[in-house]
């Protein structure tokens, strides 16, 4: 008769991995979900530029969030691939169906070290200048005897200068804003061409007019000129957009929701009229750009759409502006460029884009902290 076999014994560790798989595959599924979720918010939230506020106006909310998915997504999925590899398959295809959106939001060039060339060109500086008050002029008090943001724009020396939300109708000296005898002087010689409208203007070293100046509402505008750049006309689209509006108590409130989401339970009405205040925003600003959009198509030539639009790389707003048209940053800088750093918030919302007979050679945002807003700087090379 054949001998009977003994059947191996169980182990304690055997059993300890038995007892452990339930909740090996219980942490996989709670994973798995997150993953889920955070994978289709992502993808959402890469595509929602497509969508106009004004048809759409609860999803414009995702572009906001989608550096929050982006980073969320790529932490499962790692966690996925090391643990669980099967259950990672998801997380890599939104991963890859949002690239184009990542390379919107943070760009990365190389080649951006401001080569110096034999072809003729012109630079150009757009800056909101905060009404040339200083964010820190408090803790800055007795310090400086200067206005910062006018000397920032000094140390650019660039060609064309677009503001917004400028001070007054000229440049005077100021003892309020601290805009010294010196300062004004310096400014009138290198600018010798000077337009003020609405709440933006043009500083220029070559010779502008101006073509048209359309106010849509108390905080949004926007300006065209004509430069005439050594024979060649170059048209400047100076916009600023919607503004959310955020009072102090808005701003105090957006900070203690971010630093502490479990107040939100008390707080559910001042969140909706937050809430509120970013989708009327939304809205304003679609049909603002829209027409900055449709004066840019029907001029045609030389472009520079400059400004301070009020919304992110992953908008409907910069959708409009950017599909007939090239963004300096997005060609030749690298990563998220923020332009607006305040209240917690940080974002790039300020941009110059271009189309015509030029291309840009040299981009940098001066990171110089006066106005809530930093400065961008471009040097453009005709073709």
């Amino acid at each position: 008769m054949p001998k009977r076999t003994k059947k191996p014994q169980r182990g304690k560790a055997d059993k300890g991995k038995k007892r452990a798989n339930p909740l090996r595959r219980a942490v996989a599924i709670v994973v798995l979900l997150l993953s889920v979720v955070s994978s289709v918010m992502l993808v959402a939230a890469a595509y929602v530029e497509y969508l106009s506020p004004e048809q759409y106006t609860l999803p414009a909310l995702l572009g906001l969030a989608f550096p929050l998915f982006a980073l969320s997504t790529i932490v499962l999925f790692v966690f996925l691939l090391l643990l669980y590899p099967r259950y990672s398959l998801l997380s890599l295809v939104a991963l890859l169906l949002s690239i184009p959106a990542m390379r919107q939001y943070c760009p990365i060039n190389r080649g951006n070290d401001r080569l110096i060339t034999n072809r003729p060109g012109f630079s150009m500086l757009t800056y909101n200048t905060f009404h040339f008050e200083d964010v820190e002029k408090e803790a800055l008090e007795g310090q400086i005897d200067y206005n910062r943001t006018l000397q920032n724009i000094i140390n650019a020396d660039a060609d064309i200068v677009a503001i917004q939300e400028r001070a007054y109708s000229s440049f005077k000296e100021n003892k309020r804003l601290k805009f010294t005898a010196e300062q004004v002087a310096e400014l009138n010689k290198l600018y010798p061409h000077q337009i003020t409208k609405s709440k933006g203007a043009i500083l220029s070293k070559y010779p502008v007019r101006l073509l048209s100046d359309t106010t849509y509402t108390q905080t949004a505008f926007t300006t065209v000129y004509e430069a005439d750049i050594d024979g060649r006309v170059v048209t400047i689209i100076n916009s600023h957009l919607q503004s959310i509006g955020f009072t102090s108590d808005d701003k105090a409130l957006y900070e203690e929701l971010t630093s502490r989401p479990d107040s939100i339970d008390g707080k559910i009405g001042e969140a909706k009229q937050f809430t509120h205040k970013l989708l009327d925003a939304f809205v304003q600003r679609a049909r603002q750009v829209e027409a900055v959009d449709s004066i840019a198509r029907s001029i045609g030539g030389n472009i520079i759409l400059c400004g301070d639009i009020n919304d992110t790389p992953n908008s409907y707003a910069y959708h409009v502006l950017k599909k007939n048209r090239n963004d300096v940053y997005l060609d030749l800088g690298s990563g998220p460029g923020y332009t607006y750093m305040a209240n917690r918030m940080w974002v790039r919302i300020d941009y110059l884009l271009y189309e015509g007979d030029m291309q840009p050679r040299y981009v940098n945002v001066i990171e110089k902290r006066s106005s809530d807003h930093y400065p961008v700087y471009a040097e453009f090379e005709w073709k």
